[in-house]
């Protein structure tokens, strides 16, 4: 039998949790030799809903089913119609590109080639963001 205590750390509502989808997407994503776009989207739409929506300590349900259907997303085995308009898509791309380029100890170059996004979009991102979080 064991303590409910142990389990503590392994809950829903853990925050280390979403971190782990948002990582293991941006891993995923710079490791594609192909659709590294798909990664990158989904870790910027975990990451968007994160940072601006709620907090997935008092919101679990809501960050689960983001992850989910943003994971029903990453299908991608024939180009379809999306409900989503490609700039919203880019947008997240976008996100999750200058998420990894702040977490990973990888070039920016690497990012902007597996995002496809011109470098210098990624670069302005990145000192957008880094003037924002002083």
């Amino acid at each position: 039998m064991t303590d409910e205590g142990d389990d503590a750390g392994d809950s829903v509502d853990d925050p280390d949790a979403f971190e782990a989808v948002v990582d293991g997407a941006l891993e995923r994503a710079l490791l594609a030799e192909t659709d590294g776009r798909r990664y990158f989207a989904l870790a910027g739409a975990v990451e968007r809903v994160r940072e601006e929506t709620f907090d997935p300590q008092t919101d679990p349900l809501t960050a689960a089913l983001v992850c989910t259907a943003a994971v029903a997303a990453l299908d991608s085995s024939a180009p379809v119609p999306t409900r989503s308009p490609p700039e919203a898509q880019g947008e997240l791309v976008a996100v999750g590109a200058a998420t990894a380029a702040q977490r990973f100890d990888v070039a920016d170059e690497r990012v902007a080639a597996n995002a496809g996004l011109p470098l210098s979009d990624l670069r302005a991102r990145l000192k957008e963001q880094s003037r924002g979080s002083r």
